[in-house]
């Protein structure tokens, strides 16, 4: 529940003022280097826990709650139409983040960060179970919308 919280303040105070801005989704001082989740050795983490999933007060990006063998949390968000940069508009592309302590890595298309939490989430799928929002059906689906960047949501006028 506090993974909850934390991820809903941080989306509400991001898109506060800024989407009126018509600037990019999250703001500049969210935005982080991979670099900064390499040092953590993040390749290395493996999916212990699936915690579920929850949709913020941002527009309607999904948050997906994880943590790792070595007791790190982190979260996918497939994000809303919000977020996308004008290229990924017009080639109608779903964009994706990493959450971790508060901030925010974007998971560049056909990238190696991209393959590594695809592979994350397809060994998590083989190994955890559970029902609702912890179904690993979930897991499969969410690795399969990562790697077309098919869009999850239908995207308003606006955004397109």
């Amino acid at each position: 529940m506090k993974t909850v919280i934390r991820v809903l303040l941080i989306i509400a105070a991001a898109t506060a003022g800024v989407r009126a801005e018509g600037q990019t989704l999250p703001p500049e001082q969210l935005r982080a280097n991979w670099q900064e989740l390499h040092k953590l050795d993040f390749a290395d983490w493996k999916i212990r826990d699936y915690l579920g999933w929850s949709i913020p007060f941002d527009g309607g990006s999904k948050v997906f709650f994880f943590e790792s063998d070595e007791g790190e949390r982190f979260d996918l968000m497939a994000a809303n139409p919000a977020y996308w940069t004008e290229q990924d508009r017009k080639k109608h592309r779903q964009v994706f983040f990493v959450i971790h302590k508060n901030r925010f890595y974007r998971i560049t298309p056909k990238s190696k960060n991209e393959r590594c939490i695809i592979k994350k989430l397809t060994d998590a799928a083989a190994r955890l179970s559970g029902g609702g929002r912890k179904n690993p059906k979930l897991l499969r689906s969410l690795a399969r919308h990562l790697e077309s960047r098919k869009p999850i949501f239908k995207t308003k006028d606006k955004y397109q």
